[in-house]
């Protein structure tokens, strides 16, 4: 199930992948990142990725494999972007979402059906849409707008029968589990990357956690990990808020 965690704040996209670069460089974690392209599936993990760098990966391939897995903490999507899906199914979970513009997703159904994008997201900055275009002799093509974060967690946009649909999603689960595993990995990245920026970062530390708890049903051993990431952090703010309560005393105090 979906525990939805509204986040303290939302920290902005700006300079997250040059600050995720150096916690990674200075705490020293290993498999923070991965990338695998294959005929039959592809996976692009990290905490913040870019999704014109990913489709031109693909396409520098040759490649279009019926899934692809993307897993960030935060996804741009730069201005302008295109990419029509024939026959795969693009599963995409970021916390954080950042379209920089017109963006788009069209989903060929002219020549089948299989085509679909699942979308998992916290956090959505921006706009872009997926467009299901189907046979000349089908429905009209449908536009399905992603301006928002999904109401449950997560929506998948498909083609289970003659009409397109955006169908609600409370849980990872019914996710492919080769997809699922890339989630998995991750989410403990996550975990790991946040505990490094408590001190540095709470504001985002505390949305990351958020983040986690919120999906910590569908992947075991997490849900541990999180809580007591977040009486660390609950720990911190407390002792923060008691230090600049001692400070304000003193003030007044030396002021009269």
């Amino acid at each position: 199930m979906h525990n939805r965690i509204a986040p303290g704040g939302k920290p902005p996209s700006d300079g997250l992948a040059a600050l995720f670069d150096a916690i990674e460089t200075r705490g020293g974690i290993a498999g923070v990142s991965s990338r695998a392209v294959g005929a039959n599936e592809a996976a692009f993990r990290a905490m913040h990725l870019d999704l014109g760098e990913i489709h031109a990966a693909l396409r520098a391939a040759d490649l279009d494999p019926p899934l692809v897995t993307i897993c960030a903490d935060v996804l741009r999507i730069p201005d302008r972007f295109d990419w029509t899906l024939r026959r795969t199914e693009l599963v995409i979970v970021a916390r954080r979402i950042q379209s920089d513009g017109y963006a788009s997703l069209n989903l060929d159904y002219r020549d089948g059906t299989t085509a679909s994008v699942t979308v998992f997201a916290e956090e959505v900055d921006g706009r872009f849409q997926a467009i299901a275009m189907t046979a000349p002799d089908g429905p009209q093509p449908a536009a399905f707008i992603f301006d928002a974060a999904p109401a449950m967690g997560g929506t998948r946009i498909h083609l289970p029968g003659r009409q397109p649909v955006e169908t609600s999603l409370d849980s990872m689960r019914d996710l492919p589990s080769r997809a699922m595993t890339v989630v998995e990995q991750a989410l403990q990245t996550e975990c790991a990357i946040a505990s490094l920026l408590r001190e540095q970062r709470p504001d985002l530390a505390r949305a990351m956690v958020g983040w986690i708890k919120s999906w910590s049903d569908d992947v075991p051993g997490l849900a541990r990990i999180a809580a007591e990431l977040d009486k660390l952090l609950v720990a911190q703010a407390g002792a923060t808020l008691t230090s600049l309560s001692s400070w304000q005393k003193n003030a007044m105090a030396a002021t009269g």
